[in-house]
C-alpha cells in the first residue's frame, strides 16, 4: 500500500463498498462464536452424553490459552511489516485453517470414557479459538486505522454488526435444520459442521479481499515486553471501564447463548428445532435497529444511547423469568424486544473502543490498535466461554439428565441462570460504565492535542 493510501484524509467518508467487504469478516467470526456458544454445550451433553459440569468445564479450560495468546497476537499485528500493511496478512492465514477446524469440532469422538470425549471436544476448541484468535485480533484492529472520526467509526462498525448479526442468524436460525437435514445425532452435527465449516472459510476470504484499500498506518517500531503493554492499557482510564462493563455483559450473553436451547426446550417445551424461528426473530430484529440505534447514537451521544439500549436488554431478560408456555404470544414478543436491547450490544461497545486508542496515544505516543484489541477480545471469549460452563453447572446442580424426564427444579434452575442471572450481569455493567466518559467532545479535543504533539516534534 503506498505512503499516499496511508495518508488519506482521516476524516473521508469511506465507500459503502469497503465499509461492507470489512463488515463480511464477522459474519465467519460469529458463524464460529454462536454455533460454539449455542450449541458445543449441548453437543456435549445430549448427543455424546458427557456430564453437563465436565462438559462446562471442557468449553472453559481452552480459555485460560486466549488470555495469553489474544493480547500476544495483538502486539504480534502491532509490528507486522508487509505489503499488506499490518492486518490484513493475517486475515490470509487464518481463513483456511478456520474452517477446517470447525468441522473437526463437531465431529464426534467414540471414546469409551466421558472424561475422554470432554479432553477430545476441548482441545479441538482450543484449537479453533487459536486460529479465531489469530484472524480477529487483526481484524478488530482495522476500524481504528481505517478512519479516526468519531461518527464515521460508529457507521464502521454498524456495518461489522450486521455482518456479526448476519453469522449470528446463521448460526442460530440454521445450525439445528442442518443438523435435521443431515440425519440427526453424530451425523447431523457433521453435516451442520461441514457446511459452516465452508461457509467460514468463504466470508472470512471475502473480507481479506474486500479490504485491500483500507488504510493502514505504520507498523510499531518496537514491541515492548507484554507484561508492561498490558499494564499501559490499564492505565488507560476510558478502556478499563469499557472493558470492565464488557465483560459483565459478555458474561450475561455467554449464558444467554448456552442456555437458550435448554429455556426453549424444558421451559416454554418447545422442541429444539424451534430454534430455527426464535432465534431468527431475535436476531433479525437486533439487525434491522442497528441503523436505527446508529441514528439515536449520533443525535444522543454513544454513552446516552448505550444506557438505554442495556436497561431494554435486562428488563426483558428478567421478565422471561415470569413466562409459561401457555403464553407462546407473550414469549415472541419478549424476544422482539429483546433483539432491541440486543442490537444495542452489538453496536455500542465496539464503536466505542477504537476511541479509546487515541486516548492511548495521547499517553504513549503509540499507535497500538493491536494490543486493545487482543486484550478486548480476550475479554470477550473468556466471558462468552464462562457462560456455557455456568449453564453447565446450574444444570447439574438442577438434577438434570440426558434423555430423561427432568424434574421440575431443572425448569427452576433454568429460569434463574437465563433469566435472572444474565439481567444481574447487565445491570452490573452499568457501575464500571458510569465512569466512561469519551463522548464526542472529549475525543475531539484529544484528537487536537494528539496533531499538536506531532506537529510540535
Amino acid at each position: 500500500m503506498n505512503a499516499m493510501n496511508k495518508q488519506k484524509t482521516t476524516h473521508q467518508k469511506l465507500s459503502f463498498w469497503l465499509k461492507a467487504g470489512y463488515g463480511i469478516g464477522d459474519i465467519g467470526c460469529n458463524i464460529f462464536i454462536v454455533t460454539c456458544g449455542l450449541f458445543l454445550l449441548f453437543f456435549l451433553t445430549n448427543i455424546m452424553g458427557v456430564e453437563p459440569a465436565l462438559a462446562g468445564l471442557a468449553l472453559l479450560i481452552p480459555k485460560l490459552w486466549d488470555v495469553i495468546s489474544d493480547p500476544i497476537m495483538g502486539g504480534i499485528s502491532d509490528v507486522t511489516r508487509s505489503r499488506m500493511g499490518r492486518r490484513r496478512p493475517y486475515l490470509l492465514a487464518a481463513s483456511i485453517p478456520f474452517g477446517i477446524i470447525f468441522f473437526i469440532l463437531f465431529v464426534a469422538p467414540h471414546y469409551a470414557s466421558g472424561f475422554s470425549k470432554a479432553l477430545h471436544v476441548g482441545l479441538m476448541f482450543a484449537l479453533g479459538c487459536t486460529v479465531f484468535t489469530v484472524f480477529n485480533v487483526p481484524y478488530s484492529s482495522m476500524v481504528a486505522e481505517m478512519s479516526d472520526n468519531y461518527n464515521e467509526r460508529m457507521s464502521i462498525t454498524s456495518f461489522r454488526m450486521i455482518g456479526s448479526s448476519i453469522g449470528v442468524l446463521f448460526a442460530g436460525g440454521l445450525a439445528m435444520p442442518l443438523v435435521e437435514m443431515g440425519g440427526g445425532g453424530e451425523a447431523g452435527f457433521r453435516f451442520m459442521g461441514i457446511v459452516f465449516g465452508a461457509a467460514i472459510t468463504f466470508f472470512c476470504l471475502i473480507c481479506f479481499r474486500a479490504t485491500r484499500t483500507a488504510r493502514t498506518l505504520p507498523a510499531s517500531d518496537k514491541m515492548a515486553p507484554m507484561g508492561k503493554q498490558i499494564k499501559i492499557a490499564f492505565r488507560n482510564t476510558p478502556f478499563k471501564m469499557l472493558i470492565m462493563m464488557y465483560v459483565f455483559q459478555s458474561l450475561s450473553i455467554g449464558v444467554l447463548m448456552a442456555g437458550l436451547i435448554y429455556y426453549v426446550k424444558y421451559v416454554m417445551e418447545l422442541p429444539e428445532t424451534a430454534m430455527g424461528i426464535i432465534f431468527p426473530v431475535l436476531i433479525v430484529t437486533s439487525i434491522l435497529f442497528i441503523p436505527v440505534w446508529v441514528k439515536i447514537g449520533v443525535k444522543f451521544g454513544k454513552i446516552k444511547s448505550y444506557t438505554i439500549g442495556l436497561c431494554i436488554l435486562s428488563i426483558m431478560l428478567f421478565s422471561l423469568f415470569f413466562t409459561q408456555p401457555s403464553q407462546l404470544n407473550l414469549f415472541y414478543v419478549q424476544i422482539f424486544l429483546l433483539g432491541i436491547g440486543f442490537s444495542s450490544f452489538q453496536l455500542f461497545p465496539f464503536s466505542m473502543l477504537p476511541d479509546t486508542i487515541e486516548f492511548d496515544e495521547l499517553q504513549s505516543g503509540m499507535r497500538r490498535e493491536g494490543i486493545f484489541s487482543g486484550i478486548w477480545s480476550c475479554g470477550q471469549k473468556t466471558a462468552y466461554s464462562v457462560g456455557p460452563s455456568i449453564v453447565g453447572f446450574a444444570l447439574s446442580l438442577s438434577g438434570f439428565e440426558a434423555d430423561a424426564v427432568q424434574p421440575e427444579s431443572v425448569e427452576t434452575g433454568i429460569r434463574i441462570v437465563f433469566c435472572i442471572f444474565t439481567a444481574a450481569m447487565v445491570l452490573l455493567s452499568l457501575i464500571p460504565f458510569i465512569k466512561y466518559d469519551l463522548t464526542e467532545e472529549k475525543f475531539e479535543n484529544i484528537k487536537q492535542m494528539i496533531r499538536q504533539k506531532r506537529e510540535a516534534s
